[in-house]
């Protein structure tokens, strides 16, 4: 099995495990619909190809969501401790951030020693600002990927170029889950629900 293979096995196995939870569970809607991100073809099964442009695109889409969620809390909200993989919503937010910024330049096969995240001090509106923008990067970069860039590797130990992409946006997914948790402890309303198959309903029916 190569790896756009195992990757795109990996999306089938995602979209069917948000299906269920969609029908099990939809969750609250948001207040706000903030769907600036480019829609892509959701109408169709994605080729190798399309797929990790698809995820990437979803990956913004549900930043976005998140991040404007974020934005409706105070600076002691956002800096509460609060137990979790980093101690509060900043902190985790700027994780995201962060890994986004470094596995693109991982990518891109260029330096990231000036990683943005570090020493940051910006408040919460020029933290939402940078992230998005990182986001936003990386979808341009998949989307001029064709198959046998997405078949080379990266890194010292050798990884391919999709299943760099496909770590890093499940690794966004991840931490986008706690975010979700913290903020509801942090006594924010209405979080956002950003399941894959909700992005791809909306797409099709915007």
């Amino acid at each position: 099995m190569t790896p756009l293979q195992s990757v795109l096995g990996a999306f089938l196995l995602l979209s069917a495990a948000s299906a269920f939870t969609a029908c099990t569970d939809p969750g609250s809607e948001p207040s706000e619909k903030i769907e600036t991100a480019p829609a892509g073809n959701v109408d169709t099964l994605p080729s190798a190809v399309e797929m990790p442009v698809r995820y990437c695109t979803y990956n913004e889409w549900a930043n976005e969501r998140t991040a404007a969620w974020l934005a409706t809390a105070t600076e002691e909200a956002m800096t509460r401790e609060i137990e979790s993989s980093f101690k509060n919503l900043r902190k985790t937010a700027l994780h995201i951030w962060s890994a986004e910024y470094l596995w693109l330049q991982v990518l891109k096969d260029e330096p990231y020693d000036a990683n943005p995240t570090k020493d940051f001090e910006g408040n919460t509106d020029e933290l939402i600002k940078g992230w998005l923008e990182a986001s936003a990067a990386f979808r341009a970069y998949a989307e001029r990927l064709d198959e046998s860039e997405l078949s080379a590797t990266r890194g010292s130990t050798p990884l391919a170029v999709a299943d760099i992409i496909q770590h890093c946006m499940n690794h966004s997914t991840y931490h986008r889950g706690q975010l979700i948790t913290m903020g509801r402890q942090a006594r924010l309303t209405d979080p956002p629900q950003t399941d894959f198959i909700h992005y791809v309903r909306r797409m099709q029916n915007p």
